[in-house]
């Protein structure tokens, strides 16, 4: 049974890289890149929750948490935790970030750089375990040390213009480390250019991920900030996955502080006969504004 576990937990992993957290594209790219952090003099809080969309008890889960600071004008720092579950099997992961944006002109172009450590821990849920609660397989699972990562991302931002890059997992890359390398993610590019218009600020993005095991990714797509009166603003995106997936999503920004998203993510097109997809919701809110 552990076994069995085991085999299945890399799969749940492929299908999360495969379909990451819809909100890293345009609501919480910190997620992906730690130059994403501190971009802006106030405290940036985040939370997001995403699940396959069934009743089916132990389906996956993920979960995160991000808080993000930028001061001085240069200095960013990070500190985010997520957390996947899928039946018995969890994962925690957290990670501290230090980014530099380094202004080129005016204050209207910024190259940045950014530095993240994370830790890891696998576990197995005990409680719920029916089988032999002296199997082997399982206390090795929990009996793993916690694992020490990092991650290194820069991006080239002007008032329109963005691109950016990453590398995740470097120990396990550079060290060709097999601890846990199931689909792991390996780098995330991504640019993007905001388009003003009479009705809405369009902004059209292409990103180029690769995951280890899998061919490399692209996903294209657009997102639309509509124009109003108010601060309060609401925004639609429409995200297309080369792994063959479609992400539908809408939101509201109430005065440039308080955002919430919801978003649709059809599942992989091997898949999709058989489970439906996953739905997410993510929350943000800023104070200290500057």
């Amino acid at each position: 049974m552990v076994v069995l576990l085991l085999m299945i937990f890399p799969l749940v992993e492929s299908r999360a890289q495969l379909n990451p957290m819809s909100t890293v594209y345009y609501q919480n790219q910190y997620l992906t890149n730690p130059a994403m952090a501190g971009l802006e003099q106030r405290i940036y809080l985040n939370a997001g929750v995403r699940q396959q969309f069934s009743t089916m008890p132990g389906l996956p889960l993920t979960q995160f948490v991000t808080a993000d600071y930028g001061f001085a004008e240069k200095t960013g720092i990070g500190l985010q935790v997520s957390n996947d579950k899928a039946g018995l099997l969890k994962r925690t992961r957290a990670a501290a970030s230090y980014a530099y944006h380094l202004p080129l002109n005016a204050g209207t172009r910024h190259l940045s750089f950014g530095f993240s450590v994370s830790f890891a821990d696998d576990d197995i849920n005990l409680a719920a375990l029916r089988g032999d609660d002296g199997d082997q397989d399982v206390y090795a699972v929990n009996m793993r040390k916690t694992y020490l990562d990092a991650d290194f991302g820069l991006a080239y931002r002007t008032e329109r213009l963005q691109i950016q890059g990453s590398v995740s997992n470097m120990k396990r890359l550079l060290k060709k480390d097999d601890h846990d390398v199931a689909d792991l993610p390996l780098f995330f590019s991504a640019i993007s250019y905001r388009i003003p218009t009479s009705f809405a600020v369009l902004e059209p993005k292409v990103v180029y991920r690769g995951v280890r095991g899998f061919r490399n990714l692209l996903d294209a797509g657009v997102n639309v900030e509509f124009n109003s009166p108010t601060e309060n603003k609401v925004n639609a995106l429409v995200l297309y996955h080369s792994a063959g997936s479609l992400t539908l999503g809408v939101g509201i920004n109430w005065n440039k502080r308080l955002a919430i998203n919801t978003m649709y993510t059809t599942n992989t097109s091997p898949l999709q006969g058989y489970t439906s997809g996953d739905y997410e919701l993510g929350i943000s809110y800023s104070i200290f504004n500057k």
